[in-house]
């Protein structure tokens, strides 16, 4: 096992030195020269990263603001900051507390009079079914239907982004 590691150790050091030394260009130079190798600049990585987005916090709920327009290239640009002046923009607006399946809301052990009287005679605490679990056949297929639902309005604003960008 030993002599694994020093095979593969091996093989790792050539093949980083291989376009130091004996991988040559069209033209007999080396491909790489350890002149090449510089620690990146980073100074410059301010003007070159765009701006982050800073959507809210999804425990405070608060709504972003996010501008979108068509740049000079033709294409569509989303920020937080405003676009340049004279640029026709839209604005759209993030809310953390939207979801797009709705949740399902199931009683509460506490909210549901049957547990209490239940537990206070000691007789037996009804099943999830007695509360309506989401997970029931009729659940799912809700589930599924409401996929399909999505699936279709996705593809229907598909279809009217590219009629509107002339696709």
């Amino acid at each position: 096992m030993k002599l694994l590691w020093i095979f593969l150790l091996a093989v790792l050091v050539i093949s980083i030195l291989l376009p130091f030394t004996l991988l040559k260009d069209d033209g007999g130079n080396t491909l790489l020269k350890f002149s090449d190798l510089k620690w990146p600049d980073w100074s410059q990585a301010t003007k070159i990263l765009p701006p982050v987005v800073d959507f809210p916090d999804p425990e405070t709920g608060s709504v972003a603001t996010i501008y979108q327009w068509v740049d000079t290239e033709g294409n569509m640009q989303f920020s937080n900051s405003l676009p340049p002046v004279g640029t026709e923009f839209t604005i759209k607006s993030y809310d953390s507390n939207l979801n797009v399946i709705q949740s399902v809301n199931v009683e509460s052990r506490e909210a549901a009079p049957a547990l209490t009287e239940a537990a206070d005679s000691k007789e037996e605490i009804p099943t999830d079914e007695d509360l309506g679990s989401p997970y029931s056949i009729d659940g799912i297929k809700k589930l599924f239907e409401d996929a399909n639902n999505i699936e279709k309005l996705l593809n229907q604003r598909l279809k009217n982004q590219e009629a509107i960008l002339g696709q």
